[in-house]
């Protein structure tokens, strides 16, 4: 059997010692070694950053962001689109020019990682830098650096540094791209589509070309003991909503908006590990040969690609050091559950998806040793049931008909984010710029009232505000609202604003008596629509409870003073709450007179 290089070419961006998957330049050098071709995944700014360059005054780049984020490999593509010049990006200059100049006399420096320089390096570029940002001289320059050091670089020189230092500061900050009063475009790639980028490289690794090479291969064709390298791209071709695929950009798309960034590398890592990962002691990451012996023993319980996405073929320490593992880690999949996924699994429903390989044949000899002696087989059966979960939580379609009328089947009940599929559901409506149906804002509306006023009210018609002292503020609330976006002249009412990426997190706009430059902004952070709509529907989860207790009583704390502010002079006089039924009513504090100064 001949080995496809294209294993050993993956494996180089892989969770292991070996690898030299934090530079580019290790990464092209390792598709010419293994003579496949390299990994080219499609970015949509490597075209726009051309075209920008190709103006007659073209501004400066700076590609800046994490470590990992794809800087280097975007300016790398970038020269080569425009002048075809690979040798010169793998030579040892830190700093080199090119000469191009179709409707300007300009020349393109490329630096391909500022922080790399020495610090004299950095000072004898330093006003030729300068002046470029500022649209002098006939230097354009593409730098790539992660933000801090691009921040450190002007602030530790001078006044002039310094000026810079907190123009680019405010446009971090503020997400900006371009300063009226400068000459650069700054392009934060951190603040790329996690979703979108994850799709263009699951797509660009498993449609590689050299897949094609394990042709002839005898593992390839067998019907009974496949290839587990091929078995797992199998589960990664799938596009369909109940696909591992499908389900991982909805998880990357949740931590992205909880503030959880993924770069470039670790989602390549994390494809890689889907596909290769090995759980025998060794190596951790599979061969061909490997492969072979692996199926050849019907050993596909350690090559499971359910484990491997949470890199359950790294050993703690090191499944720790790498981001991906870490934050799907914290969904907790497969370690939640309910009663209708163990029953059907421990009684072989034929409602669950069938999976041949990493179903039935691995599950069912775990099945069989565990009713014959629980006691003795109790840790090894509880391991198969969380791989079997996983699988589940993988491979379901949260939007079906019989998961809509029957909750218990949503697959998001194998997570920590049982609400999962209605914050997708928010954030889709949300970037589109759809009304946010009833289903989801009533109880939104309910849970909050919930939080602000310590009641397990049922309320979810209007929103009941009131201070973090419980103090309703008065005839200004509460907010009368049928549905979100509902505006009645004189009135304060809340909306859900159009976001502009899926990354970030939808917003609950408050508008204080149609004050719009009083608006209040709750930012509605997966694990807060978490802890809202599960204490809209009776729990009251201690997990969430201190970190979103906080976010809501910051919202109060805004919402009064704007309140305040859009009220003017007209101060309405202290009310109290009181739930009837469920229900909440307002009552005047009589006890308290003017003079006491509310």
């Amino acid at each position: 059997m001949t080995p496809n290089p294209l294993v050993e070419f993956l494996a180089s961006y892989g969770p292991q010692a070996s690898s030299n998957n934090l530079y580019d330049e290790f990464v092209v050098n390792a598709a010419q070694k293994t003579g496949c071709a390299p990994l080219e995944i499609e970015q949509p700014l490597i075209d726009q950053v051309i075209k920008w360059l190709q103006e007659l005054s073209p501004k400066s780049i700076i590609l800046t962001g994490t470590a990992g984020d794809g800087k280097t490999y975007t300016a790398r593509r970038v020269m080569e689109g425009i002048v075809d010049s690979g040798k010169a990006w793998g030579s040892t200059e830190k700093i080199f020019e090119v000469a191009y100049s179709p409707a300007s006399q300009h020349t393109l420096c490329f630096i391909k990682d500022l922080s790399e320089l020495k610090e004299s390096e950095k000072d004898d570029v330093f006003n030729d830098i300068c002046d470029a940002l500022a649209g002098k001289g006939h230097n354009t320059y593409i730098i790539c650096v992660n933000d801090g050091h691009l921040l450190k670089f002007f602030r530790d020189r001078g006044e002039k540094g310094r000026v810079l230092h907190q123009r680019i500061a405010s446009m971090l900050r503020n997400d900006q791209q371009l300063d009226d009063d400068l000459h650069f475009r700054l392009i934060n790639m951190s603040r790329q589509s996690h979703r979108d980028l994850f799709e263009r490289i699951v797509e660009a690794i498993v449609s590689h070309s050299d897949w094609e090479k394990c042709h002839g291969c005898p593992v390839l064709t067998s019907q009974e003991q496949p290839c587990p390298i091929r078995k797992n791209r199998d589960v990664l071709l799938q596009k369909d909503p109940a696909s591992m695929r499908a389900r991982l950009k909805d998880m990357i798309r949740i931590a992205a908006a909880d503030g959880e960034h993924l770069s470039v590398r670790q989602l390549i890592l994390l494809t890689v590990n889907i596909l290769l990962g090995d759980q025998k002691p060794g190596k951790e990451l599979l061969t061909c040969h490997k492969a072979k012996n692996r199926a050849s023993r019907n050993e596909y319980n350690v090559t499971n690609p359910y484990a491997n996405v949470f890199g359950e073929n790294l050993g703690e320490r090191q499944r720790k050091q790498y981001g991906a593992f870490s934050v799907l880690g914290e969904f907790g999949v497969g370690y939640e559950t309910n009663n209708f996924f163990d029953h059907s699994l421990l009684w072989s429903s034929s409602c669950l998806p069938v999976d041949d390989i990493y179903g039935d044949r691995i599950f069912s000899v775990y099945l069989k040793d565990y009713r014959e002696d629980p006691s003795e087989n109790a840790y090894r059966f509880r391991r198969a049931m969380l791989e079997q979960r996983r699988r589940l939580f993988f491979s379901l379609d949260s939007d079906v008909a019989n998961v809509r009328d029957e909750p218990r089947q949503n697959p998001w009940n194998l997570s920590v984010f049982k609400y999962g599929a209605t914050y997708i559901e928010l954030a889709n409506q949300a970037i589109n710029t759809k009304p946010i149906p009833l289903s989801i804002v009533k109880p939104l509306i309910r849970g909050l009232n919930r939080m602000m006023v310590g009641e397990m009210t049922i309320a979810d018609d209007r929103l009941w505000l009131t201070e973090p002292s419980g103090v309703y503020l008065g005839q200004a609330v509460p907010l009368l609202i049928t549905h979100a976006g509902r505006k009645v002249d004189g009135t304060t009412y809340i909306s859900f604003p159009t976001i502009e990426e899926d990354g970030k997190a939808p917003i609950l706009r408050l508008t204080p008596l149609q004050r719009e430059d009083l608006a209040v902004d709750l930012h509605l952070r997966p694990t807060l629509v978490e802890c809202i709509l599960r204490i809209a529907h009776g729990a009251m989860p201690a997990s969430f409870s201190s970190e979103c207790r906080r976010d809501i009583e910051r919202f109060q704390l805004k919402v009064a003073t704007a309140m305040n502010q859009a009220s003017g002079e007209h101060q309405p006089q202290p009310q109290e709450i009181s739930m009837i039924a469920g229900r909440l009513q307002n009552h005047p504090i009589t006890a308290l007179t003017e003079e006491e100064g509310w």
